[in-house]
C-alpha cells in the first residue's frame, strides 16, 4: 500500500478522540454539520463505535498514510417497523476533501449494506448548499425523497435546508 492509497477499516473505540476532534474541526464552519463543536463529545463517539459493533449498523474509518482522513457510519433505526433502514453519516476530515476519501468510504458502506440481509434502505440528509455531495450521492443511485426547509439556523435570519436522500439496497 502506498502513502496515497486509502485504507478503509472498522472503527475501534480508541479512534474516538481523533474522530470527535475531526468532527469538531468540521463543525467550526457553519452548516457543515448540524452540531456545534461544543456538542461533539469523545465519549459519545466511543459509545457509538461500541454500539454499532453489535447491531446491524457499522462504523468505518478511512486512513491514508496511517492518518485518519474520514469516517462514516450506518446506524440502524430503532423501531421494528423501520429496522430495515440505516441512517448514513459520513465525514471527510478537513484538508482531505475531494481526494477519494468519501468514495472509498461509500463503496465500503454500500458493499456492506448490500451484503447484510437486515439492511434494505440507506437514508441520509445533506445540506442543500452542498451541491457536490448531492451530485455524488445521485451518481451512486440515491434519490431525493424530500426536503426540510430552513432546518439549520446558521446565523441571524440565515438558514439552510436539509435534503433527504435514500438508496434501496434490499430485494
Amino acid at each position: 500500500m502506498t502513502d496515497d492509497a486509502i485504507f478503509v477499516r472498522k472503527a475501534r473505540p480508541e479512534d474516538a478522540p481523533l474522530l470527535a476532534a475531526a468532527e469538531r474541526a468540521i463543525a467550526k464552519a457553519p452548516g457543515k454539520l448540524a452540531s456545534s463543536p461544543s456538542e461533539i463529545d469523545d465519549g459519545a463517539m466511543r459509545r457509538m463505535i461500541e454500539r454499532l459493533e453489535g447491531e446491524h449498523g457499522n462504523f468505518f474509518v478511512a486512513e491514508r498514510g496511517g492518518i485518519l482522513v474520514g469516517h462514516a457510519l450506518l446506524e440502524p433505526l430503532p423501531l421494528a417497523a423501520t429496522a430495515h433502514v440505516v441512517r448514513l453519516t459520513i465525514a471527510v476530515h478537513e484538508g482531505h476533501e475531494r481526494r477519494g476519501v468519501g468514495a472509498a468510504l461509500m463503496n465500503e458502506l454500500l458493499e456492506w449494506a448490500r451484503a447484510n440481509a437486515a439492511v434494505e434502505k440507506v437514508e441520509l440528509q445533506v445540506r442543500s448548499s452542498n451541491t457536490g455531495a448531492i451530485e455524488f450521492y445521485r451518481s451512486l443511485g440515491f434519490i431525493e425523497e424530500g426536503r426540510k426547509t430552513r432546518r439549520l439556523k446558521i446565523g441571524p435570519h440565515e438558514y439552510l435546508d436539509d435534503v433527504y436522500m435514500a438508496l434501496w439496497v434490499g430485494p
